[in-house]
Order: structure tokens, then sequence, then C-alpha cells
């Protein structure tokens, strides 16, 4: 299994409002992973092999080139939403600015929009981090995006708080997931995709959630989650926020320069400054 550490910007996880399968997601995930955090350069291109992403996320498929393929190509036509200038400002982009193949050697070749870029290289701010282990097994994209959720939520909690509780509307959830106007039937939302989702996570991760039903009268308006990490004193995945990512040079992306010693060191003490810092990213950047 791999042992890869997924750096996500919290702005990628709060703001974003995506629809994307299972298999993209394994993508875009196992691309992130690949980054180190701690990088400078602007708009990596990625290059990631079939047998890669077959190998992380255990995927049994006679055509796994086809698989993740088409998986790539319908990344390539997705875009995403996200808010600016305190929610004011709904913008959508591309995920993915351009696409090369191998059908013989089996790779991919991709790269990310400048605004994505930026939030997964050269990281500074509040992130969320966890190994790519805990995702690997999922086989809902709504475990991915709760998932996700759930370990920056966690990762905010005071010291000696484990536990995250949150009450959200029924509209407003079904909004971040991409779903308004899909699911009528509290029922047909909670059978698929509350419950696949709490299996996946509670099952195959290292938190553990559960959420209850609330109702105005006899009809469902809120849910409220409860997720805790199974074993938060043992698990350093989560609670770190200023920990200073490892300069892992396995991460390889390509079109980039490998930096020296000295640079490594300049860049982990200007992350070390600005993580110790309170900073908050502009509107609008």
């Amino acid at each position: 299994m791999s042992n890869l550490i997924i750096y996500k910007h919290n702005e990628l996880i709060e703001n974003f409002i995506f629809n994307a399968t299972e298999t993209e997601l394994q993508i875009l995930n196992l691309a992130v992973a690949k980054t180190n955090p701690t990088w400078h350069q602007k708009n990596l291109v990625y290059r990631i092999t079939v047998a890669e992403i077959a190998s992380t996320y255990k995927t049994k498929s006679h055509n796994n080139y086809k698989l993740y393929s088409d998986a790539l190509n319908r990344l390539m036509k997705r875009t995403y939403s996200f808010y600016r200038d305190n929610k004011e400002t709904k913008v959508t982009e591309n995920v993915i600015v351009r696409i090369a193949e191998n059908e013989v050697e089996k790779w991919f070749e991709f790269r990310f929009n400048e605004y994505i870029s930026e939030r997964i290289s050269k990281l500074k701010g509040l992130f969320t981090k966890y190994n790519i282990k805990n995702i690997a097994m999922f086989k809902s994209r709504y475990a991915f995006i709760l998932y996700d959720s759930f370990c920056m939520r966690i990762n905010q909690l005071p010291d000696g708080v484990h536990v995250y509780r949150q009450k959200i509307s029924i509209s407003d959830f079904k909004e971040n997931l991409d779903l308004t106007g899909k699911y009528k039937r509290f029922d047909d939302l909670q059978k698929k995709v509350l419950n696949v989702a709490k299996s996946n996570i509670s099952e195959h991760s290292n938190i553990r959630f559960s959420y209850e039903v609330i109702k105005t009268g006899r009809a469902p308006t809120h849910i409220k989650f409860t997720a805790q990490l199974k074993n938060p004193s043992k698990d350093p995945s989560i609670k770190n926020q200023t920990e200073i990512p490892d300069l892992d040079a396995s991460r390889s992306s390509h079109n980039f320069t490998e930096p020296t010693g000295e640079q490594i060191a300049k860049r982990k003490a200007d992350l070390k400054q600005i993580l110790n810092t309170k900073w908050q990213t502009p509107h609008g950047q």
C-alpha cells in the first residue's frame, strides 16, 4: 500500500462544488499526493502510469487503461466552481487544461489550471494532510468528498478535542455535493449517499463517522454529523497543520528543476515562518 501523503489547501476542500466520479477522484488525489507542497513551480505537468493508479487503489479491471483513459478525458471536460469576494462571486473553471496519453507505455500526462496548481504546490496557510491509504478503498465519490471535509474539520479542533460535530440543512448538504435537484426522496439520499459514504469511511479509513436525521414536524430537514479519529493518540496524520512537509524527492513530477540542498533548507525555513504566522488568503486569489 502506498504511503504517499496528500496535502490540500483548505480552500480546495471548503469552497468547491465538484461532481466527479470515483475513478476521476482517484486520478486527482494521486496527482495531489505526488506533489511536494513546498515546490514553487506553477502548472506542473503530471505523468502517472496506469499500473501506479491500479496498484494504489487496488483496481480490479481487465482494461485499466481504458477505464482511466475515459476518466481522464471526462476530467478534461469537467468544471468546478468556487466562491470569492465573501462568497458573493461564483467562479467556474476547467479542472484539467491539457492531457496526453500513451497507450503503448500505459501512462497519462495532464496539468491542472493555475488556481488549483497554486493551492497544491507552494503550500502556505491552512492545509489538511492525510495518507492516501485512507481513501484507497473508497468506492463512492461522496466518501472522497466527505472524508476531505471531516479531515479538515477534525484538524481545526482545539487540542484535546477529538470529536467533530456539525449540523447542516439537507438542502445545503445537497448543494455542497452538487446534488441539488437529485434524490428528492430523503430515503434515496440516505441509502445511496449517506449510508454508502459512512460504510466506506468507517470501514476503510482512520475516521469513524455517524449521522443523525433531524426532522421538523415529520419532514427530514437537517443532518447532524459526528466524526472522529479511530485512534487519536496514535494517529499523527491529521492534527499537525504546522508540521513542515517532508521534501521527499520520490514524489516526482515532470517539467521542474530539482531544488538544491540550500534551496530546500531555505524553503523549509520560509515555510516554518509562514506557518507560525496568522495568515489568510486574500479574496479573489
